[in-house]
């Protein structure tokens, strides 16, 4: 038989896998992290939709709106990462205070040395959203506080530790992160190193703290 007289090949599409509903859910949840880590809070979940290969109505079907589901990225990326006992672990006086701040910060990082919190982070700011700014009133601030309050009392001062120098150490450690994840410029890849650079600075230069030995050029 002539090609012009056969029957054409019916092909079939291979069958969707059913997803329950909680798999879907966490599907679209894991898609949507990375979509606005990718594109930002104001790219429209249509495209995420598109990017699924789903319907925009399914997205809705388990999160009512997109401000919901952008809730559920700052649950998922960022406030889940934040570990409570931190701040425990930084008021026990039993531990010298570069100690305490080198473990904390080690861990700190641990946690969020990663693009995809980076750019969340970022983007939540640029896009006009409170997320960050929930995030340091809701946790960071508090932080800081006690890293002031803590090295006060380790260097007996008689007067406050500015506010601006705790954050300049935190600050140090979150530009590390842009500079690795954003810039993509070559940085040390060791958070111990990374850490005790930035806490050695941060003592040093807190007022009291003893000068550096000199050595006598003439011993």
């Amino acid at each position: 038989m002539s090609d012009e007289g056969r029957v054409p090949e019916v092909r079939r599409r291979s069958p969707r896998t059913r997803l329950s509903p909680e798999a879907r859910q966490a599907m679209i949840l894991d898609a949507a992290v990375q979509f606005f880590a990718e594109r930002g809070f104001a790219a429209q979940t249509r495209e995420l939709a598109a990017r699924l290969d789903i319907s925009e109505p399914l997205i809705y079907r388990y999160f009512p709106t997109k401000e919901a589901l952008i809730e559920r990225v700052y649950q998922e990326v960022i406030e889940s990462r934040w570990d409570d006992q931190w701040a425990n672990e930084l008021q026990d006086r039993r531990t010298p205070l570069r100690t305490r701040l080198v473990d904390f910060y080690q861990r700190y990082l641990d946690a969020i040395d990663d693009g995809i919190w980076i750019r969340i982070v970022m983007y939540a700011s640029l896009d006009g959203l409170d997320m960050t700014r929930l995030y340091i009133a809701g946790h960071v601030d508090h932080v800081m506080g006690i890293i002031a309050a803590e090295a006060k009392a380790s260097l007996t001062l008689d007067h406050d530790v500015d506010l601006e120098l705790v954050w300049h150490l935190q600050s140090t450690l979150i530009y590390y992160l842009v500079r690795k994840h954003i810039h993509r410029t070559p940085v040390e890849p060791e958070h111990e190193a990374v850490v005790t650079m930035a806490v050695d600075a941060f003592v040093s230069g807190l007022p009291g703290h003893p000068e550096p030995a000199v050595d006598d050029p003439g011993s």
